[in-house]
């Protein structure tokens, strides 16, 4: 995963700052601490980043001409 990556609050560049782990009923998840330019500071699991990362490729492939 990349050290910067889209706000998921705005779509500006963030920047992950800490990863951690916390633990839950189903057993421990990974989060991720995120900056953005705009002063979003949010801590989303690293599954719910994968995926929009996922959604925001799929997005710019399909944007393609052809």
């Amino acid at each position: 995963m990349p050290d910067i990556i889209p706000c998921l609050e705005c779509g500006a560049p963030s920047q992950v700052t800490e990863r951690f782990w916390l633990d839950s009923t189903d057993g421990p998840l990974e989060r991720l601490k995120t900056g953005c330019v705009n002063n979003h500071w949010l801590t989303p699991r690293v599954e719910t980043v994968d995926r929009e990362l996922l959604a925001a490729l799929r997005r710019e492939l399909a944007a393609l001409p052809g």
